[in-house]
């Protein structure tokens, strides 16, 4: 066959693979978002106590510090024994990614929070503000303004991650790559439409991300 015939009836498999892939970093980067902000917010310098601090920082030193593909294997295989409950190749990888994420995001966060003047938290208290309010309504938008770019590559970086899931199964488009050329046997073709794929998603990325930047600052 030759190499146009195989891109054209490959091609839809590995967009299939690349829908995929886009699911599996939104719902990485959401939980991420979500579990991060709050460790971030509490491990910043003016809400930080000695006990989560302690237990915050200890976990990310432990993922930070051990293989992507080690902790994806944990959550598919030993994570289930403990819970007793089993868990779906889809469900697997995008906790192991998202508990990934957390961490990276976590410290993203606090960085961008200790970066705003300590004035703003100090004006904000004489007006009559609670701590709350005033993470809500001072610090945390000015926080997403000075942590955007680092997010992005945190986004960007979860897209290429994903093709570590192949390894408990998840057809994402590294895994869809993988079949094909299996069955084909022309790599060449496959894996290069593979990686010009990974290209335009993550460039799509990058590119958001800077007209985001860019409508902030008008």
């Amino acid at each position: 066959m030759s190499e146009e015939l195989l891109l054209i009836k490959s091609l839809p498999l590995l967009l299939q693979g690349a829908f995929s892939t886009i699911q599996i970093a939104i719902v990485s980067i959401l939980i991420g978002l979500c579990c991060g902000i709050i460790l971030g917010i509490l491990n910043c310098h003016k809400m930080r106590n000695p006990t989560s601090s302690c237990l915050i920082n200890g976990f990310v030193w432990i993922v930070r510090g051990t293989p992507l593909f080690v902790q994806v294997l944990i959550v598919y295989y030993a994570l289930p024994e403990v819970i007793g409950l089993s868990l779906s190749p889809f469900v697997a990888g995008v906790t192991a990614l998202g508990i990934n994420s957390t961490a990276y995001i976590s410290e993203i966060v606090r960085g961008g929070i200790n970066a705003i003047p300590e004035g703003q938290w100090e004006a904000a208290h004489v007006i009559g503000l609670k701590s709350w309010q005033t993470l809500k309504g001072i610090i945390l938008p000015q926080m997403l303004r000075i942590t955007l770019p680092s997010l992005t590559n945190e986004l960007t970086a979860l897209i290429k991650e994903t093709s570590i899931l192949m390894v408990i199964g998840v057809a994402e488009l590294t895994k869809v790559s993988k079949d094909i050329v299996t069955r084909e046997l022309d790599p060449m073709t496959i894996y290069l439409t593979a990686a010009c794929l990974y290209l335009v998603m993550t460039s799509s990325v990058s590119i958001l991300a800077q007209f985001i930047q860019k409508r902030g600052q008008a």
